[in-house]
């Protein structure tokens, strides 16, 4: 049976073929965040949250499996990025992406342009 699951990461609904059921741990195959199952299917759609983890945890967590699934290679800046956004977290709320000025929505990490292939067409992150 396919299920849903939004993300609240990324903001996109993305399949879930197993049974899921409250308290289940769950990784978005699109930005690779830790989710936690929160309810049973409604309609076809569980509710899900952030899976409840320190900040720095949360992010390394993060960036470290949308690499894997994407099969991407850090830099050597990958430390300084980090920095960045741990510093965006407790100034702003959220992961923004350190090199974008906008701290909006699409530019959480991984941004909205970097889900969408950038680092493929052009060879690195922005």
């Amino acid at each position: 049976m396919k299920n849903k699951i939004y993300c609240p990461v990324c903001r996109i609904h993305f399949l879930y073929r197993e049974p899921g059921e409250k308290g289940q741990e769950v990784t978005c195959p699109i930005c690779g965040a830790k989710l936690e199952i929160t309810g049973p299917a409604g309609k076809g759609e569980f509710p899900a949250r952030k899976f409840p983890q320190e900040p720095e945890e949360e992010i390394r967590e993060r960036v470290d499996t949308f690499a894997r699934l994407k099969g991407y290679v850090f830099s050597e800046d990958k430390e300084l990025v980090m920095e960045g956004l741990l510093e965006k977290k407790e100034k702003y709320g959220d992961f923004y992406c350190p090199c974008r000025i906008e701290n909006i929505p699409e530019n959480v990490c991984p941004c909205l342009k970097t889900r969408h292939n950038e680092v493929r067409k052009e060879g690195h992150c922005f």
